[in-house]
């Protein structure tokens, strides 16, 4: 890993403990009634989970377990899932489709679903800049892993998000 890999990843790191350090956990894991058997283990595999605890093994096996957490369980392990890879210096990019793929929206927050709109304006201001380090960390890693223009959209979603939370 490169200085300013490192650098990246340590300053990530410390936003990330630094902004979620006083989230609670979640009083509900997920708020679909509609999940499978295994979507439901996926999620559940979470419960009682600490967010400091969240290894890369669980994010990569469990990628997808951010589809059916409920809103407050996705703000509350999210920094899980950023950590992880930050820390163990591992970053496949099907541990991170997910998450990459939530923030790769139009620059148009009243075109933004409901499925996003309940989870990421709970972050707060410096949730969402740990969360935009950790991105500049991830396109460090991985530049050519996603559709051309994706790190931009997603920097701009964060961008429009801290705005837009700001007006609510």
């Amino acid at each position: 890993m490169t200085d300013t890999r490192e650098s990246l990843a340590a300053t990530a790191l410390e936003l990330i403990g630094e902004a979620f350090a006083d989230r609670a956990p979640p009083e509900a894991m997920t708020d679909s009634l509609q999940l499978s058997d295994a979507e439901y283990d996926e999620v559940m595999s979470f419960d009682g989970m600490r967010w400091q605890e969240v290894a890369f093994e669980k994010v990569e096996i469990n990628a997808d377990a951010v589809f059916w957490f409920s809103p407050a369980a996705v703000c509350y392990y999210l920094p899980g899932f950023l950590a992880a890879g930050l820390t163990e210096n591992r970053w496949e990019p099907n541990a991170y489709d997910a998450l990459i793929g939530m923030l790769d929206r139009s620059p148009e927050p009243n075109y933004w679903d409901d499925f996003f709109l309940p989870r990421w304006p709970r972050l707060s201001d410096a949730e969402i800049e740990a969360v935009r380090s950790w991105v500049r960390w991830i396109e460090s890693v991985l530049p050519g892993a996603f559709h051309p223009n994706t790190y931009e959209r997603v920097d701009g979603t964060l961008t429009l998000l801290r705005v837009f939370r700001n007006q609510i």
